[in-house]
């Protein structure tokens, strides 16, 4: 049996998910069952001979929440990590998160991220790491301090008998995850930038649909009790700083 089971969803965008493909295919780490999700009517045209890589279709609502979450149905491992099919991983990746989460209680790792903003023929490389401040909740509620699910490795456990994403949010989906699991167990970073996170005007990004973000922040903020309700706006407001920023720096490129 794998020990990690490996998501991607994908919808329509074959040449990037070569990549991410090939990231996988060129891990260090071997024990592991990859599934790609096709959240789009057309079939992926790919063939890959490697017996550990299954392309199977979403069962679920359309959108890339569905297809994450038919891929955590099909798992059967110990642990479950995300790709985006724009994102690529370094070739040390999983041995050290599975490392990390086999000697710790953590139920959640994150790693360091590369961001490449690329408009036209400008290129620009950002690192974004950040550690948690007390606890992980406290940390979330400040801002996402974590980011994109391409970097995350979780106890397969937890996924399958209590949370998953939530398949009606469209925008903050992560942020929306790590929230439920802040409140079930340890989360431990490993400042390393293993992930590679692509920003380039010819790929299409949801999390810069303007109805979807406030909507999808509305959402957010009605899961929330209590005092938390007041503190997730700070959260929120952070991330809608970031997303901003992000946008300016890739517009000035």
């Amino acid at each position: 049996m794998p020990e990690v089971s490996i998501i991607i969803p994908t919808k329509n965008r074959q040449s990037l998910l070569n990549h991410s493909i090939n990231s996988v295919l060129n891990q260090s780490y071997i024990n592991w069952e990859l599934f790609i999700v096709n959240d789009a009517k057309e079939k992926i045209l790919l063939n890959y001979s490697d017996t550990r890589i299954h392309f199977v279709e979403n069962k679920l609502l359309p959108g890339a929440n569905g297809a994450r979450n038919t891929g955590i149905n099909l798992s059967s491992s110990k642990y479950i990590a995300f790709l985006d099919d724009d994102d690529t991983w370094d070739s040390n990746k999983l041995s050290k998160q599975v490392k990390i989460m086999n000697t710790t209680d953590a139920i959640l790792s994150y790693t360091g991220k590369k961001i490449i903003l690329q408009r036209k023929n400008v290129i620009k490389k950002k690192y974004s790491y950040y550690s948690t401040i007390l606890n992980p909740l406290l940390t979330l509620h400040i801002h996402n301090y974590i980011g994109t699910t391409s970097s995350i490795m979780i106890k397969s456990e937890v996924l399958k008998n209590n949370v998953k994403f939530d398949e009606n949010i469209y925008v903050l989906q992560d942020y929306d995850l790590y929230l439920k699991l802040a409140n079930m167990g340890s989360f431990i970073g490993i400042p390393e930038y293993l992930v590679t996170y692509n920003f380039d005007e010819k790929i299409k990004h949801t999390s810069f649909r303007k109805k979807d973000l406030v909507r999808s922040s509305l959402q957010i903020f009605k899961k929330q009790k209590g005092i938390y309700r007041l503190t997730i706006i700070v959260g929120l407001t952070n991330i809608l700083f970031q997303k901003i920023y992000k946008y300016l720096q890739y517009k000035w490129l």
